[in-house]
């Protein structure tokens, strides 16, 4: 995180931990209730964002990307993931584009990972790849009426997801609009332009902290890649094929061979599904493994992605199961302490076959 940013947040209340992740803003109770309508903001500058740049970069990264680097423009971004040989996810990112260089905004557990790897693999491609997380801010604003507030504090209409607008009369600042259960959006600019983007929506919506930021990714069913869950799971178990973010005519990448066998001859039996637990489930963290019980008592095992507490009550979850036993599940399910356990609907569709 860049140390102006820093400082600056600190002088507006925020309390940060030693990743630069803003845990409160002195009012925790009124940040989660505000996160479930908005408007909110709130820093991302912990999260990781790479640039990728120079004569060979988009062939490069065309070969390394899971999706069609070629609907990228200078105002259109998109959702993309990097995989191992065998198809097994390292990276998530929203790609995007400016002045002829690549953006990737992904989770800060995998960025320096990413980095290398990418590295590694670029040989004598003119490419140059940098972690450029220390140099950029991110913010993150959502409600149910942002877009008209960028509009009227902005001076910027950003209408579609994934649209990509230069914020007026900012320079070298850029709003993206991404998934969320309402209108959510991304900005990425200098320190001193990002202080002006924060107050500049600072009259209308509170500021709230990374954890129940994260609350917003979980109900729009976006997994959070991990040290402990990054390489482990093919891109379609965590729906990677319903989020648009698999092109499976473009050529190779990494893993193609495994995803597209699996998307064109076989079927996916793991999915990400989204849960909510009543009990909180507070010792889980990503990576880790859990049952769940139907009424006759039979197990059904799961893979926590991501989770975080829900407005009311228990936490809301991304979890990786087998598909096909729960088809057979005695309702209702519960925890091994005997918590409600409830399987939520996504905003997209996991059953259908494409």
């Amino acid at each position: 995180m860049h140390s102006q940013w820093h400082a600056f947040l600190e002088s507006q209340g925020a309390t940060l931990n030693e990743q630069g992740v803003v845990t409160s803003w002195g009012q925790p109770d009124l940040e989660r209730i505000m996160v479930k309508h908005g408007p909110v903001r709130a820093s991302l500058a912990h999260k990781g964002l790479i640039r990728i740049q120079g004569d060979e970069a988009f062939n490069f990264l065309q070969g390394q990307l899971t999706n069609d680097l070629s609907n990228v423009t200078d105002t259109q971004a998109q959702l993309s993931g990097y995989c191992d040989p065998k198809g097994q996810l390292l990276g998530l990112f929203t790609v995007f584009k400016i002045d002829q260089a690549w953006y990737l905004h992904c989770d800060p557990d995998v960025t320096d990972t990413v980095v290398q790897r990418l590295n590694l693999y670029k040989l004598r491609a003119q490419v140059e790849i940098e972690n450029v997380s220390d140099q950029l801010v991110q913010i993150g604003y959502a409600g149910e009426f942002a877009d008209l507030n960028i509009q009227r504090l902005l001076d910027t209409k950003i209408k579609e997801t994934y649209e990509v607008q230069p914020l007026e009369g900012l320079d070298d600042s850029y709003g993206i609009k991404v998934p969320g259960p309402y209108h959510r959006y991304l900005f990425v600019a200098p320190p001193q332009q990002a202080e002006t983007i924060w107050q500049g929506l600072t009259g209308n919506g509170e500021a709230t902290n990374d954890a129940d930021w994260q609350l917003l990714d979980v109900v729009s069913g976006l997994p959070r890649l991990t040290q402990a869950t990054a390489g482990q799971f093919i891109a379609q178990f965590l729906n990677l094929d319903k989020l648009d973010a698999i092109n499976f005519r473009k050529g190779c990448f990494p893993g193609q061979e495994v995803i597209a066998r699996l998307h064109f001859r076989g079927k996916v039996t793991k999915r990400m599904v989204r849960l909510h637990l009543k009990d909180n489930q507070a010792e889980l963290a990503p990576g880790d493994t859990f049952k769940l019980l139907d009424q006759k008592e039979k197990p059904y095992k799961f893979t926590l992605i991501n989770a975080a507490e829900d407005i009311e009550d228990g936490k809301v979850c991304l979890a990786i199961t087998t598909l096909k036993p729960l088809e057979t599940a005695q309702a209702p399910l519960t925890t091994e302490a005997g918590q409600a356990a409830t399987i939520e609907p996504l905003p997209y569709d996991i059953l259908s076959e494409d």
